[in-house]
């Protein structure tokens, strides 16, 4: 397995979809600078103008990356998840290997965009002078704080591209589970429909969790609750996959 593990790796970030999300990162990182600049000429030099605005802001963001693991996760299997190469591998193992790469790959686009964002924002706000020590410690332990349930959003991605065969089934069933159902949830949670069961069933969504994040002194902000969330979802969604395609690919060879 940790062959095939490295190979795809390679494949994987030498990809065109890889390069790509980087582009689109990078793409977001300069909005988000020229934002703030084009606020301060606007308005001057007030709150929300300055290089650690942006790193608070980044952590707003953090959502965003978590519906993008439907492409870390396309990007990770490949074309090639059925190919004759893989026949030596049983089904649960080509699994967790292309999870494997996935996790990897999440991992190390996390880096090049903290890179990104870092080298950026300095330039553009390099009359401030280097970014602040406090405002990197803060970026990160909110980062990290979302790690768990970027987890689950890769594991969801993982889950729905080796149940479908198709990618367009997948894509639905990542908008469906990350998207659909939790803002159903929120939607009958709010007091126009007073259903205390959404409500309480709304502290154990994903994006409820990724709202919190931005706020450390926020009551209701339960890093232990983050954490746990993101490792039990994607555990489940582990399983889930697993059984269905190891389930479906003895099927297949009766």
């Amino acid at each position: 397995m940790g062959n095939y593990l490295v190979k795809d790796i390679k494949r994987a970030l030498g990809s065109k979809m890889t390069k790509v999300y980087l582009i689109c990162t990078a793409a977001l990182i300069l909005v988000a600078n020229i934002a703030v600049i084009c606020f301060r000429f606007i308005y001057g030099s007030n709150e929300g103008t300055f290089s650690y605005n942006v790193f608070e802001y980044a952590s707003w963001c953090f959502l965003i990356p978590y519906y993008s693991c439907i492409v870390i996760g396309m990007i990770a299997v490949g074309d090639d998840a059925s190919s004759g190469e893989y026949k030596s591998m049983k089904p649960w193992q080509r699994y967790i290997e292309k999870l494997a790469v996935a996790v990897v790959l999440a991992a190390l686009l996390f880096v090049v965009a903290f890179v990104v964002l870092y080298i950026i924002t300095t330039l553009f706000h390099i009359n401030e002078g280097l970014i602040p020590g406090f405002v990197i410690k803060s970026f990160f332990s909110k980062a990290f704080l979302s790690l768990p349930l970027w987890f689950a959003g890769i594991s969801f991605a993982i889950m729905v591209l080796f149940i479908f065969d198709k990618r367009w089934k997948a894509v639905v069933g990542f908008a469906v589970v990350t998207v659909v159902i939790p803002q159903i949830i929120r939607i009958f949670s709010l007091d126009t429909f007073k259903f205390e069961l959404f409500r309480t069933i709304r502290r154990y969504t994903i994006t409820q969790s990724f709202g919190l994040v931005p706020y450390p002194s926020y009551p209701d902000r339960s890093p232990a609750l983050i954490v746990t969330l993101g490792f039990v979802y994607g555990i489940i969604a582990i399983i889930i996959g697993i059984t269905v395609y190891t389930g479906r690919q003895k099927n297949n060879e009766l």
